[in-house]
């Protein structure tokens, strides 16, 4: 084993990173970021992330003028078992302390599995910063696909308990961290105009604006929200904010959206938004909607929270943990379109903006990289908490 002196580590990171889009890959090169403020790190980062016919989107790579970018080495295709192989030499050459990889999803055990199991034969352990232990949608294969990729390691971080309960039943006696989901901060809270400009180059001047941000499939539980604003007075002047592709068939949600539209009370941005773009949503938001009816925590309250906006979200998974009911946003009961409505009331009626983003505001340092950092710290063989 390599000499494991804590105040620098030599760490291999694999996950995901530009040119792909979305939140795992804006979290992993963050992270990479944050540990090579402290550690020597060399981020092994994915090729090639979904076959065409697997995704569901519309593309996925990341357009962004304002790319969010680290130095990586493009080397693990998820479908090709000989990079997994090269990969793993990869690795062992450069001969870590630490093993980390960034997971999601069950897709990824063949690749990232084999790569851990070939590194432990080295002697290297691997720890999984797990996003979701367990996928919010199943398949027949998961477990076993799950039972090949942990059995690999028994070093976890989760960023909730839920997760870390999961992790515990399929790998008992394990070292399992709790670290709560960073926040996002980079992108451009601090330039982002203010919410009344922004509302109004969205031509929602004077505006109740609840944004629903990400792509949306079933669990993230939109339809809940739709059936909030059927019930909200239109005259309060309440306007929904949907920006995120559809990875679902639209139109089942037309008997719902229409009305909405028809009404002028719901712009609708259907397609993946470039990092320079976020930062006008967030500002023009009042309240940010997370309705999800499944869960284990959500990249898109830390995203709400690095601007400052207060919540409204359901009791699942790990987002009780983070959201402080009547503190940083209000939490309602799963499926149940009423009890959004209610809160979505109960925040404008009680006018209470300022003093939500100033609980927001003294509450974000515990979402600090700095503080994900000293949990990998922490959880690393030779540390005197983690264990191989």
């Amino acid at each position: 084993m390599p000499d494991t002196d804590q105040s620098r580590l030599r760490i291999a990171l694999v996950g995901l990173t530009h040119p792909f889009r979305g939140g795992i890959a804006h979290y992993t090169t963050l992270l990479c970021r944050a540990l090579r403020e402290r550690h020597e790190v060399r981020f092994f980062a994915l090729s090639r992330q979904y076959p065409k016919l697997l995704f569901p989107g519309t593309k996925q790579t990341d357009d962004s003028d304002d790319a969010l970018t680290v130095e990586h080495e493009a080397c693990l295709d998820s479908i090709n078992p000989f990079t997994w192989f090269s990969t793993a030499s990869r690795v062992r050459r450069f001969r870590p302390d630490l093993l980390l990889f960034s997971w999601w999803h069950p897709f990824f055990a063949p690749s990232f599995g084999t790569v851990a199991h070939l590194a432990r034969r080295a002697g290297v352990p691997a720890c999984f910063l797990c996003h979701n232990a367990k996928p919010h949608e199943r398949s027949l294969v998961d477990a076993m696909l799950l039972r090949y990729v942990f059995s690999s390691s028994r070093l976890f971080v989760a960023h909730s308990r839920q997760d870390h309960d999961d992790l515990l039943e399929m790998r008992p006696g394990s070292t399992v961290r709790l670290n709560p989901h960073p926040t996002y901060e980079i992108f451009g809270a601090d330039e982002a105009p203010s919410g009344d400009e922004a509302k109004r180059r969205l031509g929602l001047d004077g505006r109740r604006v609840l944004l629903f941000f990400g792509y949306v499939r079933e669990y993230k539980g939109l339809r809940y929200l739709l059936d909030a604003m059927a019930e909200l007075d239109a005259e309060q002047g309440y306007h929904l904010l949907i920006v995120g592709e559809f990875y679902e068939d639209r139109s089942t949600y037309a008997e719902q959206l229409d009305p909405l539209e028809q009404g002028g009370r719901l712009t609708l941005v259907d397609r993946y938004v470039a990092n320079e773009e976020i930062g006008g949503y967030f500002a023009a938001a009042d309240l940010v909607a997370v309705p999800y009816t499944s869960a284990t925590q959500s990249g898109v309250v830390q995203m709400a929270y690095g601007f400052l906006k207060p919540v409204v979200a359901t009791r699942v998974g790990g987002i009780p943990e983070v959201v402080e009911d009547g503190r940083t946003g209000y939490l309602v009961p799963p499926g149940d379109g009423g009890a959004i409505a209610a809160a979505v009331r109960r925040y404008f009626d009680e006018d209470r903006a300022e003093e939500f983003r100033r609980h927001i505001d003294a509450e974000n340092e515990k979402y600090s990289w700095d503080r994900m950092v000293e949990t990998i710290e922490a959880i690393c063989p030779g540390s005197g908490d983690g264990n191989g």
